[in-house]
């Protein structure tokens, strides 16, 4: 009991925990009778009405009216659809549905005439605290731009060049963490959350930090626990001893970096934590079952064929 007292954390370690990630971003128009529609998913979907006004029917018990300014974010995961003031039939907007990777979002126009609302969209991969889903989480958060640090303006403008995603992403986070503080519900989904519990904290912090020079010894004294005891049942609850989930979330980061940077394979391996370029390709080939150059030739690849079917497109 006393070790998982000296482990609990503030709201502001949890909220540093969430790890939002996207390359989902598109600017929709919706003219008359036009609208579309998201099934159930996996991850937070991203509105923000920047002209005119819109409305989210599925995402709560009764539509969920929009106006220039407000942002929604839907957590719930439900199939829900956003439409404009004249309803009309939504289809699937596959851009959103499919999570198509880009660097600057494209403006996609839906239905015909007069446009009546304009919206910055988003698909948002999300990681909780402790890998699993809050149980108390609200099925939206919202907020309005007068209510947020970010500047939507200047937001805008820096969308068109390239890098356009990340920041966006950036944002995200920021809108995020602003309105889960502000909502009612907060701090019951904190105090619920078994990142109290040290064993799920440890997991959290290795994933935040791979790169860290970890020992056993240091992680249990992390979160407050004797370096036997915390062995022993960090191999109970997870399956691995913590230097295997330490190797494997180096791994993970390794790989994101081969996908998303150009830094050379020796910057890579410094950065997760390898102070030698071949035994850091000798594990990550172990662990892939290809070397890190053959990886990153897969991910630009893939990100080409993603970039020739992504752009400006017309959905009516």
């Amino acid at each position: 009991m006393s070790e998982t007292r000296r482990a609990r954390w503030s709201l502001s370690e949890f909220l540093n925990m969430v790890e939002l990630r996207s390359q989902t971003w598109c600017f929709v128009e919706m003219r008359e009778w036009a609208g579309f529609r998201i099934p159930h998913n996996d991850a937070i979907l991203f509105y923000a009405v920047l002209e005119g006004t819109a409305e989210v029917i599925g995402a709560t018990p009764k539509p969920l009216e929009l106006a220039s300014g407000d942002v929604v974010m839907v957590l719930s995961g439900n199939s829900h659809a956003v439409r404009g003031h004249r309803g009309g039939t939504p289809g699937v907007l596959e851009f959103l549905h499919n999570g198509e990777y880009v660097d600057v979002p494209p403006n996609i126009a839906l239905g015909r005439g007069r446009a009546t609302a304009r919206l910055l969209c988003g698909r948002v991969k999300v990681r909780w605290p402790g890998g699993q889903h809050p149980p108390a989480l609200p099925p939206i958060l919202n907020l309005n731009v007068n209510e947020s640090v970010v500047n939507f303006a200047a937001l805008e403008a820096a969308t068109r060049k390239s890098g356009a995603a990340a920041i966006l992403t950036r944002a995200a986070s920021l809108l995020f963490a602003t309105a889960f503080r502000a909502h009612p519900q907060s701090e019951v989904i904190f105090r619920d959350s078994t990142l109290h519990e040290p064993i799920a904290r440890a997991r959290q912090v290795i994933e935040t930090h791979p790169f860290t020079d970890w020992t056993v010894e240091l992680l249990a004294r992390k979160v407050g626990m004797g370096r036997s005891n915390f062995a022993a049942r960090f191999v109970a609850e997870v399956g691995r001893t913590p230097m295997e989930f330490v190797t494997d979330e180096r791994m993970k980061l390794a790989a994101q970096l081969l996908e998303t940077s150009d830094l050379k394979i020796a910057e890579i391996s410094e950065r997760t934590g390898y102070r030698s370029e071949a035994a850091f390709s000798r594990r990550f080939t172990a662990h892939f079952g290809m070397s890190p150059g053959k990886m990153r030739k897969y991910w630009r690849r893939s990100h080409r064929q993603s970039a020739a079917s992504a752009g400006s497109a017309t959905l009516q």
